[in-house]
Order: C-alpha cells, then structure tokens, then sequence
C-alpha cells in the first residue's frame, strides 16, 4: 500500500509538472528521468519538477467559482445567474464552488506535503533544500489560507500521505479552530520567508514565487487573527522590495497585463490561436453585452476584443460601490465601465444617464475565445501590501504610517484624493475599508474582507441585498462560510460537522 500511495503522489505530481510546462511565461521545468517512486527527488530539476505539481491546483480555484462568491455576491457586485452561489442558495448537499474548492485546496495541500518530504529527504546538496522547501512551505500555507477563509475551521495536517496508516489518521481528523492553524502557518512562513528570493515576483525566473509571497500570507493570516504587529511587520518587509507605489504604472492592474512589477502572486494562464490553451471564464462574468458576430459591445465598437466572444450575464456593481469613486478617479473607468474610447455605453445612459455602469475593462480579455480567456488572475499585488499595512498600523497607534500608506495608494491614482489628515481611529477605518474597494475590486478578496471585519451580513444586506430581492430573501448570517460538503462529512465518518447549516 505503501509503494502503491508513493506511486500515486508521484504521478499526480509529474501531472503537474507536465501541465505547467509549454510557455516560457509559466513553470516549465520538464520531470526528465522523473518516472517512478525509485528515482524521485535524486537531483534538484526533480524537486523543481515536484514544486510545479505543487501549483496545479490554483488552476481549478482562481476561476469564475471563486471569483463569484468573492466579488460578485459582495456589497460591491451582484450578479444575475441561476449559480447557487450567486443566489445564496448553497447547503451542504448543494455546496455550491465549496466542493471544488475543498477538492482543489487538499489536493494542493497533499502535493506540498508529498513534495517537503521529498526535499527533505532528497540526495542534493543541503544549501539547495531551504529554498525549494520554503516554496512547497509557502503553496501550502496558500492552500490552507484559501481553505480556512472559505470555510473557517478545517482538518490541518502535514505529513505526506505515503502510506495506509497515514491516510487513516487524515480521514480522522475534525474541524481544527482557524485561529490555531493560522498561527502554526504564521510561525512557519517566518521561518521559511527569508530563504525566498528576496526580490519582486516579476524579477524571479518562471514567475515563482518570491519572499514577498510568504510575508504577504502572513499578513493576511495576522489580520485575521487580529495580530497586528505581525502585520506590520511582515508588510514592512515588503515595502523594502517594492519601494513607492508611484513607479508603478495604473494600467498594469489590469488583468490582461501579466506578471507587471507591482505583481506580488498571479495564477498563471495563457491563450493563444495555435498554441497552449490554460484558460478561465471570468472575463466572461466581467465584459459587456454584446452583438452576435461583431465586436459592438452595448453599442460601442471595441475592436480589441474581437467577434468570437460570448459573454455572459455580467456581474453587476451595486449603487454603493458605484458612488465610492469621485469622478476624478481613474480607477472609476477602468473598473466600472460607464464608456469606452469616449463612447458612451447604453444601459448607463438609461434613465437619465442613472443606469448601471459595466464592470470595466480591468477584467476584459482582448480576442476572447467564445468564453475562454488567457488572463492572469491577480492574487496579491503592492497596494495591497500597503493598504493591509495601513489597516494594522491604524490598529497598532500609528497614525503616521497608516496615514502614509493609504494615501500612497491614493495618491498613485490621483494626488488629490489624499487625505489631508489623520480623521480618527474609526473613521481611518472605515476609510480604509472603502479603499480596497476601488482599489482591489475583483482581486479576489472582498467577502473574505467583510467577514474578518465582523460585516459581512450586515454589509450585503444593506447594498445588493437592498436592491435585489433575491440577496434580500435568501441570504443569512452562517452564509459568511461555506458548509463542507455534505460528501466530505459522511468521508470523515461524521467527524466533520456543519452545524450552523441545521
């Protein structure tokens, strides 16, 4: 049994690592004499090749099912669709995107573990181990992190499930408190973040990722668990690799633009007529109507994204994050399409000029295929950093550098829209929360905002679900997390419960 799991991981493994390879953009390290549990982890392109099996999975999370419940279900979007997610109709017998998620992120979590204990145990030289570990150490804290802001309290292993004992103590573990897990993840990413490339992501060959990966999921990880220090810390670290945001052009949060400088994590995708084909759907959730067989886009000719899309219903903003833009902000067109190229759209020009503006062109994806786009999905990027920077540094007294960081982000869109003061604890708060709206929108991160700051409920009732009766009806305070899926309890022999969907 034991040979039979080792064999398993490592063709899961060399999965991976074949199905990043092909584009000099994205992991590429080929498995050469990669062929059986024998011959694993003998020399160091082996343990690359491991690694890039450890990215695998990202490619099945940061889709439209993620993207939906994390934007387009918020006080920011709504979007009109029979998804259950979108409708808040999810159960554990209809887990909506959790039994993906679920699914994806344990997979991703076996293969880091399959792949830190092959390190571990590798033939190579020791000074190459530390490197490579903290890789697998830093994909995997991403996995859990993804898993415990989903779901809150999750089962939390790391040995390698390599044999018959193993995987009967992994199918007996419950719910483990988030809180805990974040703080053993917290300790470890401190640990291994040092022995990262010290560099921005988009100056590390292949777009691995960089330390400022690893200090960014302990940041995210200490807010959560209202560690405040930890935070500035972390962010503090990353602000000594990525110096001021002013250097960084706007444009370059847009989707389409990949692996830009101020890019700190991007899930890797790639489309093109004649060769490798990694592609998601959410450009589709995000882009105009449009004329059959023609590039007219609610009126408006837009040539760069081609006839042969077919969007589908768009996600929608709601009136409150429309009205969270002045209207000397650039972001405001770039994220809420209201024209295009001076052209103006038509459904924002119904009723008086008062209609609903598009999601912008941040989340367009030029010569879409029918539904398929080559975007990269933006993770984690530089005004994030400093935005989280200045949330804890408000939390911690100091009013200086929060005062600095969010008005550095403000300020790279346009310099009157800083601050010109410190107004309070509370009021930089609520501030700050307004602020990763238009700056962060669609970057996969606003539900799990409202729910870390206690708001969620409250937030998306007084927003979408004020205006759409569907949200009003259907949405509840236990919908801040998603059930486990009813599957994966019965899996666990009833160990793990989802008690607040009785």
């Amino acid at each position: 049994m034991k040979r039979k799991l080792n064999y398993i991981v490592a063709l899961l493994l060399l999965a991976g690592a074949t199905a990043l390879t092909g584009c000099s953009k994205l992991l590429e390290e080929e498995p050469g004499s990669f062929v059986s549990p024998g011959d694993f982890f003998k020399n160091e392109n082996q343990c690359i090749a491991a690694l890039n099996g450890c990215y695998m999975p990202l490619n099945s999370i940061y889709i439209s099912d993620l993207i939906i419940p994390l934007e387009g279900s918020t006080d920011l979007a709504f979007l009109n669709s029979s998804q259950l997610d979108a409708k808040f109709e999810i159960s554990p017998a209809n887990p909506g995107m959790g039994d993906n998620i679920w699914t994806a992120c344990y997979n991703g979590v076996m293969y880091c573990n399959a792949a830190i204990e092959g390190i571990d145990n590798a033939t190579i030289p020791a000074d190459r181990k530390p490197p490579l570990k903290a890789e697998a150490v830093a994909l995997r804290a991403l996995y859990y992190y993804i898993l415990t802001s989903t779901f809150n309290d999750v089962p939390y292993y790391t040995q390698n499930v390599n044999s018959l004992t193993a995987l009967n103590e992994v199918m007996k573990l419950g719910r483990m408190s988030a809180v805990e897990t974040r703080d053993k993840l917290i300790k470890e990413l401190q640990e291994y973040a040092p022995k990262l490339p010290q560099v921005r992501t988009s100056e590390v060959p292949q777009n691995r990722i960089s330390a400022a990966m690893a200090y960014m999921l302990i940041g995210k990880m200490a807010l959560w668990n209202k560690q405040y220090p930890v935070c500035v810390e972390a962010m503090e670290a990353i602000r000594q690799v990525y110096g001021q945001l002013a250097q960084y052009p706007l444009e370059d949060t847009w989707f389409r633009n990949k692996n830009t400088a101020e890019s700190i994590f991007e899930v890797q995708y790639t489309w093109s007529a004649t060769g490798l084909k990694k592609t998601t759907n959410v450009a589709a959730f995000f882009t105009p109507t449009k004329a059959s067989g023609t590039s007219t886009y609610d009126g408006v000719n837009i040539p760069e994204l081609g006839s042969k899309a077919n969007p589908f219903n768009s996600v929608t903003p709601t009136e409150y994050f429309m009205q969270l833009y002045d209207y000397a902000d650039p972001r405001r067109e770039m994220i809420l399409a209201y024209s295009y190229n001076g052209a103006y759209f038509k459904r924002p020009m119904q009723n008086n000029g008062t209609g609903k503006a598009w999601m912008g062109p941040k989340f367009w994806c030029p010569a879409m295929d029918n539904i398929a786009d080559g975007n990269n999905q933006k993770v984690f990027r530089y005004a994030d950093a400093l935005l989280m920077l200045a949330e804890a540094a408000n939390e911690t007294g100091d009013a200086g550098l929060a005062l600095q960081c969010l008005n550095e982000v403000k300020s790279r869109a346009y310099d009157a829209l800083k601050l010109p003061a410190y107004p309070g604890k509370t009021e930089f708060f609520e501030e700050v929360k307004k602020e990763r709206a238009r700056e962060l929108m669609g970057e996969y991160g606003r539900k799990w905002d409202l729910v870390r700051w206690g708001v969620f409920f409250r937030a998306v009732s007084e927003t979408a679900g004020a205006e759409y009766e569907v949200i009003k009806n259907n949405l509840r305070p236990y919908h801040e997390y998603y059930p486990i899926p009813d599957k994966e309890v019965v899996r666990s022999g009833g160990i793990l419960t989802n008690p607040a969907y009785k």
